[in-house]
């Protein structure tokens, strides 16, 4: 996937949403050798900063890359790679690092020096599980600088009153999803109804991205061991909330000017497949040139596929 950079593999479990890890669970389907919590170094390390035969880039200008998927940003076991991250963040200053965590206490020793107040082009996130994660971490990830901030509840384990984050002016996105692989928990619907109501209290991003392979809506229990289907059946949910990308400036890495709009990446969707995805508002969209794609539909805008989502809202409702 070309919106994920993982510069480094491996991770050790740290709290009750690791229990069921996701990348230990997928190494072991994988038949990956080496042990899930031995924490070594990729071949992608350099990954921003690569390019192709004509010298281009790899990762397109304007295009929101997540970091460390498979791994957490700032163990301290990958203290020794670290720094060549920071390095390729900053040659590329025309892209947007989405960096998530759960060991919110580890940031601020972990930042570089010329962190500031923040980076321009880097959005900083926070797990939180339940409402004891997010209770130990927000005071602590509250008073650390970023130009941009935002909380992942996933795998979403309980009800979490994500008040005194929101109402901070701080957070500019939620997003959530429950738990898939190995033994799920399940997850409710309305502890995502609520956060959803919440966020549109703050007009806050709220992204309901899956709903987990065990979903619970009121006294009924569904398995949906499909991704898809569990994306497509967020995004119908009518939850999700989009007031706009977050306030980033991106800059051209040769002389620094601020891009103009026409200057970015554009993401393009294909209007059967992403039409209801939940993911569709944090994602990058369709590559053009995939060798996979399905040419029989031409890719949309987000504009054009908010106006087809919003029509097919319509027509499920037989207006």
């Amino acid at each position: 996937m070309r919106d994920i950079w993982n510069p480094w593999h491996g991770c050790v479990k740290y709290s009750e949403g690791c229990r069921n890890c996701y990348m230990y669970a997928l190494d072991n389907r994988r038949g990956v050798k080496r042990p899930s919590d031995e924490i070594y170094v990729t071949k992608q390390l350099k990954y921003p900063v690569s390019k192709d035969r004509k010298g281009n880039y790899k990762i397109r200008a304007g295009e929101r890359i997540r970091v460390n998927m498979t791994s957490d940003t700032f163990l301290e076991q990958a203290d020794q790679w670290r720094d060549t991250m920071w390095d390729c963040i900053r040659e590329r200053p025309d892209v947007i690092f989405w960096l998530l965590t759960k060991r919110v206490p580890m940031i601020q020793d972990r930042l570089p020096k010329d962190w500031g107040l923040g980076w321009d082009n880097v959005m900083l996130n926070m797990t939180a599980e339940n409402q004891r994660a997010f209770d130990e971490r927000w005071p602590v990830f509250a008073q650390i600088p970023a130009k941009a901030k935002g909380i992942c509840c996933a795998p979403l384990l309980s009800p979490i009153d994500l008040e005194p984050a929101l109402s901070s002016g701080q957070i500019c996105e939620v997003s959530a999803g429950g738990e898939n692989y190995d033994n799920p928990r399940p997850c409710h619907y309305e502890w995502y109804e609520a956060m959803s109501e919440l966020c549109g209290k703050y007009k806050i991003n709220f992204h309901w991205y899956e709903t987990g392979t065990k979903l619970v809506m009121g006294k009924t229990s569904h398995f949906i061991p499909r991704k898809p289907d569990q994306a497509k059946i967020a995004g119908m949910s009518g939850l999700n909330r989009f007031y706009g990308r977050p306030n980033l400036i991106l800059r051209d890495p040769k002389d620094s000017h601020i891009l103009a709009p026409d200057e970015l990446h554009v993401p393009m969707y294909n209007p059967i497949h992403c039409l209801h995805c939940g993911n569709r508002d944090m994602c990058n969209g369709c590559d053009p040139a995939c060798p996979q794609r399905d040419k029989s539909y031409r890719l949309v805008t987000a504009e054009e596929i908010t106006k087809l989502d919003a029509a097919d809202d319509l027509w499920r409702q037989g207006k």
